[in-house]
């Protein structure tokens, strides 16, 4: 009896035992991930799952792509799996690409990546400047700057780089965030505890790229694309130029003229003779033309008559004050019909978007230095832009341009936007530190202005999918659009 009495209570346990795991919910499976992040200066996206030598395109360091409902799979050339990636392609998971959003250095590049919008990223120039991984102790400061003179200071650039001030200010930068996470304690974007303050320095007129600033022991420093800090004293922030072309239309059409480099004077008719109004085009500005009055010359001068009106005056403009542009009715030699295509002036400084023969957009836009190429020069030396008729290869959202490679780079021009290489090293851009647009200013290249690079850049193809940092022609992007280079 007494046996069968301790028997019972086991019974017992054991019943309440089964009820309780009964009641556990399953574990949940791993969830999938729901993007995948590059965590390499350039994570490329493929056509299909296979690693391929001309990639659609390429995800920044810090970006990430959302993932396709497809299942990831093993293929040859990647050491991880391939991810499908919105809206098409595959991305290899090797050393480049994560799909772990919340390890520290893709999550501390996130906060450098650049942003929607016009501009990317805020740009400085260097008055020469070191880059730190973690934030320098005082004394770190004082050693690592000390040849860079005192903080605030800069000198003017050689003579091949004075252009490239035009838009610097020497206004301050005032923090306009809190101080970046990764940074707190003496971290560092990659690293906890870096043991070195110093990556490397950017030299006297070098160019930055930076995505917010952030006070730190009563002084301002400023966090570079490339996810060092720089003390914002020493470097100073460009003033970004408002200047944009015309998109024609039926209100706005060519002819049309624009002023380049200075104001330039209005004028009235009075008799066989014209005469300033006193009132001026501003540089840069533009009329239209009114192609049905024949132009008119007097004192030696022709003068075109414009659409705008001075009371019930006709406003006049003398015709060598102006850059003016007709419509044309013939394609150039090399572009087929129906295309999209650029033009560019070297001599009249404009650019004109076509499609076929329809003018959709005019603008001004700086060619080379070196003015119209000559037969045998090198076009890179010379600073001149080669004439001829070209596709678009590849296109950026932002990329940085130096003549050199490596870490130990003496010059570079961090992040241009709205990069579209025709003829490499060659390339419609952005210029961000100058709005001399219509005169010769590059080393060789296309500048225009933010406004003018971003309305391109959309309107070109390859297209670039939103999130994607470039890509190229071919498939789904589209043909490079025609560039063309004229006298």
């Amino acid at each position: 009896m007494r046996s069968m009495a301790r028997a019972a209570p086991a019974v017992v346990v054991l019943a309440l035992s089964v009820r309780a795991l009964a009641d556990v919910p399953a574990a949940a499976p791993p969830k999938a991930p729901a993007r995948i992040w590059s965590r390499g200066q350039t994570t490329w996206v493929y056509s299909e799952p296979k690693r391929t030598k001309n990639a659609l395109g390429y995800v920044r360091l810090g970006q990430s792509l959302p993932l396709r409902a497809e299942a990831a799979v093993k293929a040859a050339g990647c050491s991880g799996l391939y991810y499908p990636v919105e809206p098409y392609g595959w991305v290899c998971q090797d050393r480049t690409a994560s799909v772990d959003g919340d390890a520290r250095w893709v999550r501390s590049m996130a906060a450098a990546a650049p942003r929607d919008g016009l501009m990317p990223f805020d740009f400085a120039l260097s008055n020469g400047a070191p880059m730190y991984r973690r934030l320098p102790t005082r004394s770190e400061a004082q050693r690592e700057e000390s040849l860079f003179g005192k903080a605030g200071s800069y000198k003017p650039q050689s003579w091949g780089n004075r252009g490239h001030e035009r838009l610097a200010e020497t206004r301050g930068i005032g923090p306009s965030s809190a101080l970046p996470w990764f940074l707190a304690g003496g971290g560092g974007a990659g690293e906890e505890r870096p043991l070195e303050a110093l990556r490397r320095q950017i030299p006297h007129g070098s160019m930055l790229a930076y995505t917010s600033s952030f006070d730190h022991e009563g002084r301002t420093y400023v966090l570079s694309a490339d996810g060092t800090v720089v003390p914002a004293d020493r470097v100073r922030p460009f003033r970004v130029s408002s200047f944009r072309g015309v998109e024609l239309g039926k209100d706005t059409a060519l002819p049309l003229a624009f002023f380049r480099a200075k104001p330039r004077p209005k004028y009235r008719r009075a008799g066989e003779r014209f005469e300033p109004t006193g009132a001026s085009f501003a540089a840069r500005a533009w009329v239209g033309l009114d192609d049905a009055t024949l132009a008119v010359e007097a004192d030696g001068r022709r003068f075109l008559a414009t659409r705008e009106k001075s009371g019930a005056d006709t406003v006049w403009v003398r015709e060598d004050d102006a850059t003016v542009l007709r419509p044309r009715d013939k394609l150039p030699v090399g572009v087929a019909p129906g295309s999209k295509w650029i033009l560019h002036s070297i001599t009249q400084g404009t650019l004109v978007a076509y499609e076929d023969t329809k003018a959709v957009f005019v603008t001004l836009a700086s060619p080379g230095a070196g003015g119209v190429p000559v037969k045998g020069k090198d076009p890179v030396k010379m600073s001149t832009t080669p004439l001829g008729v070209y596709r678009i290869t590849f296109k950026h959202r932002a990329t940085t341009m130096s003549p050199e490679y490596g870490e130990n780079r003496k010059f570079w021009i961090a992040d241009v936007p709205y990069t579209q290489y025709f003829n490499a090293p060659f390339a419609l851009h952005t210029a961000y530190w100058h709005e001399d647009f219509g005169e010769p200013m590059s080393a060789g290249c296309v500048n225009v202005s933010p406004l003018d690079g971003k309305w391109l850049f959309d309107w070109t193809s390859p297209v670039v999918p939103a999130g994607w940092g470039g890509s190229g022609p071919g498939g789904r992007h589209g043909a490079g659009t025609y560039v063309v280079i004229a006298r």
